[in-house]
């Protein structure tokens, strides 16, 4: 069947949203669900084209940089490609884009992200991108000599301040690293790096001047964007522990809990209903925390379960 006889069969709406997200592989994917079970192929595009990907929630340079991370930490290579070059076609800069892949290494390790690397790589030179993406990148030194004590400071927590281990730490780490730690994990920050430094200090300075001093600060995507970013890629491989501290971390940084709860009920589509599910269990327990149901619509904290 034609694509024209596709789009008479399924509707315009679907191809128009589908080609939007789905730059490249749309078309072919619809021809081949349709090929097989068509009753399937109206299902998924009601439900993961014409619904999910239509929701008002997350503008469309955010719904795309999410996925661009989630299918850069599941090494989902064909959909990864995809995204790239829908995201480029909407207008979203290279640079954000190849930032959003590079902050995968945090979570998903270089054997995550070398293979992204060489995609983005690759559709960057076919597009005539890498001279635009040489003359935008960070000094050597990233953001450091621009950043402040006197400024920074002043978003810390009064606990982590007076906690007896934040002398010793800032001293000898820095507090180019530990600072930032605490302006994006207050009152959480503190406790892993001591952590660490009491097994072995050397890595701890490592980790902590890569992670915080490093790729925490290199400010080529906003922090309300990029953590969410990593609420997703924390989803795409089921790591709920550091999904949980960044889903407060998005929402500290500016995102409405909407726009969390959108980035948890988007992961359904690519990953299945279990992951969201138990994100979505673990968001509502932050909110009733926080004294914020009723921004969500005062759900109960657990699904009711009857199973005998």
């Amino acid at each position: 069947m034609s694509n024209t006889d596709l789009r008479a069969k399924y509707g315009d709406r679907a191809f128009e949203t589908g080609l939007k997200i789905q730059a490249t592989t749309f078309e072919q994917r619809v021809a081949q669900r349709d090929s097989l079970d068509q009753h399937f192929t109206k299902l998924w595009l009601d439900f993961a084209i014409t619904g999910m990907s239509r929701r008002s929630a997350l503008d469309l340079r955010t719904r795309l940089l999410v996925l661009v991370g989630q299918y850069t930490m599941a090494k989902s290579h064909v959909a990864l490609e995809d995204t790239v070059r829908s995201a480029l076609a909407a207008g979203v800069a290279s640079r954000e884009i190849l930032e959003i892949i590079l902050q995968c290494v945090v979570y998903g390790g270089h054997t995550t992200v070398e293979p992204a690397i060489q995609v983005f790589h690759r559709i960057a030179g076919e597009l005539g991108l890498l001279e635009e993406l040489r003359s935008s990148q960070l000094p050597l030194d990233g953001n450091d000599r621009k950043r402040s004590y006197d400024q920074e400071s002043r978003t810390w927590h009064p606990d982590d301040v007076a906690d007896p281990r934040f002398a010793d730490l800032m001293e000898r780490h820095g507090w180019l690293a530990v600072g930032r730690g605490l302006t994006l994990r207050p009152r959480h920050h503190l406790n892993v790096l001591a952590w660490l430094d009491t097994m072995d200090p050397e890595f701890a300075d490592l980790w902590v001047k890569f992670c915080y001093q490093g790729m925490y600060t290199r400010g080529i995507v906003d922090d309300k964007t990029r953590l969410l970013c990593m609420i997703g890629d924390c989803l795409a491989v089921g790591e709920g522990t550091q999904a949980r501290g960044h889903m407060r971390g998005a929402m500290r940084n500016g995102a409405s809990p909407r726009e969390v709860m959108e980035v948890i009920l988007q992961t359904c589509v690519n990953f299945g209903m279990p992951p969201m599910l138990h994100a979505l269990e673990m968001f509502v327990q932050i909110m009733a925390e926080d004294g914020r149901l009723a921004e969500i619509g005062n759900p109960p904290r657990r699904v009711e379960t009857y199973a005998k």
